[in-house]
């Protein structure tokens, strides 16, 4: 490179090296932060934009900005685009006082994701399996104090017919726990559905908090056909329980 300065060089690599990291190219960006501690990278950020192994980071809040919270998902997995349009059809028909939005939409998750196309990697089926959120404005609102300070007992509170599923259930386990740097309280329980002779049963786990500040109530909840859950399949799908917290 007869005729030109190191100073050139220097900043032709450097130029180099930061559009590779802000693109991802090959995967750098990931690799690295998959080499980083994972309390480090969820702090700068950075696994929302670009994967952390084989997750990524989705932060979730209200649409009031409250009940703020985060966990991750597969890589591949994508937004749900029909939660979108049924979001903003929603927003639509608040302008129009003569239709009621009751009888147009049912409850509609603050978010939603799933595997693109009809399968993922691991073979898990896009039209029954999903993870979403939730996130409900209340007040003074505290996951013992509301809900009791039995986790199984205030998980047969939410499936019972009245609040869940409407379906027959079967509640496999739950606990409570402590997440996050501020050690919110969390129940989780995982459960089975069944829908009977139209199709073959549900395997879900909800996991459920309230906001710092007490003015929401989150639930997550990530659910597959029963079959599903054995092998990479269940891991995954555990993953994105196990991640979830308020923050």
């Amino acid at each position: 490179m007869m005729g030109t300065s190191p100073r050139r060089i220097f900043l032709s690599v450097l130029s180099s090296t930061f559009i590779a990291f802000a693109a991802n190219l090959f995967g750098i960006t990931s690799n690295l932060l998959s080499a980083l501690p994972e309390s480090f990278v969820e702090k700068s950020g950075l696994d929302s934009f670009y994967p952390r192994g084989d997750y990524k980071r989705v932060i979730v809040r209200g649409a009031a900005g409250q009940g703020k919270c985060s966990f991750v998902i597969p890589k591949d997995w994508v937004a749900d685009t029909s939660l979108a349009l049924a979001q903003a059809q929603r927003r639509a028909k608040v302008l129009d006082y003569s239709m009621s939005l009751s009888d147009q939409f049912g409850v509609l998750p603050d978010a939603a994701y799933g595997p693109p196309g009809k399968t993922d990697q691991q073979g898990l089926s896009n039209k029954e399996t999903n993870v979403s959120v939730i996130i409900n404005g209340v007040k003074d609102f505290t996951l013992r104090g509301t809900l009791g300070s039995d986790p199984n007992a205030a998980a047969e509170i939410l499936l019972s017919s009245k609040f869940g599923p409407r379906r027959p259930t079967t509640l496999i386990s739950s606990f409570e726990e402590q997440r996050g740097e501020n050690n919110i309280p969390i129940y989780q329980f995982e459960y089975t559905v069944d829908r009977g002779d139209r199709a073959p049963p549900l395997h879900a786990i909800s996991v459920i908090g309230g906001s710092l500040a007490g003015d929401a109530f989150v639930t997550l909840t990530v659910v597959s056909l029963d079959s599903a859950w054995n092998g990479q399949a269940d891991e995954r799908l555990r993953q994105i329980a196990k991640s979830f917290k308020l923050v």
